[in-house]
């Protein structure tokens, strides 16, 4: 049967994960806002290439303002 447990703070769910998850969650809140971009920039590109997402159609900053003015 699972754990049904509520976490209430952060440090009782970290003593669970293993040493890696600790070093991932570090490295993840010590990032820059550069190295952030960087890994959406990447899971974007992977999400696309194996068809999770489908490409998008690039619209002109015409269209852009056109379908902001028509929802006010």
């Amino acid at each position: 049967m699972a754990d049904k447990r509520e976490v209430a703070s952060g440090e009782e769910q970290t003593e669970h994960w293993d040493a890696s998850a600790q070093s991932l969650r570090s490295a993840t809140m010590m990032a820059t806002p550069t190295q952030r971009i960087a890994w959406l920039e990447e899971a974007l590109q992977l999400a696309y290439a194996s068809g999770a997402l489908k490409p998008r159609r690039f619209i002109s900053k015409e269209e852009w303002d056109a379908m902001g003015s028509s929802s006010e």
